[in-house]
């Protein structure tokens, strides 16, 4: 899990990141969130995580997600996400499992993409 430091996130943590750091992550919220719901289950984030040649099992999806799903109805909505980001960025949450597999999908698909432009170029 995650270690909280003396403020324990809540789903009355306030959010305060910058308007830039909000898209960012809004951007890689939307990355899992594909049918544009406004929350993320253990399916879209199975998905995303099957695309990238990344494998883990149901149950420890499960467990990640359950330590951000602040109201504990089976999804992480963008706002419990945003409260995540906001916590980590303060130094009172560190080693979010959701928050790093999530920069990590990013990272491939943003690698992936980046080498299917560089190879359809002439072949050079």
């Amino acid at each position: 899990g995650y270690k909280a430091r003396s403020e324990q996130l809540t789903d009355r943590s306030e959010i305060t990141l910058s308007s830039g750091d909000i898209d960012r992550y809004k951007k890689r919220f939307h990355m899992f969130d594909k049918e544009g719901k406004g929350f993320i289950t253990i399916l879209d984030v199975q998905s995303v995580l099957e695309s990238i040649n990344l494998q883990i099992n149901e149950s420890t999806l499960h467990e990640i997600l359950n330590e951000v799903d602040l109201n504990k109805n089976g999804q992480v909505e963008l706002n419990e996400f945003l409260q995540l980001m906001t916590a980590i960025q303060k130094g009172y949450v560190s080693g979010s499992r959701l928050a790093v597999l999530m920069k990590t999908a990013e990272e491939n698909i943003h690698q992936r993409e980046v080498i299917s432009v560089d190879r359809s170029c002439g072949g050079l």
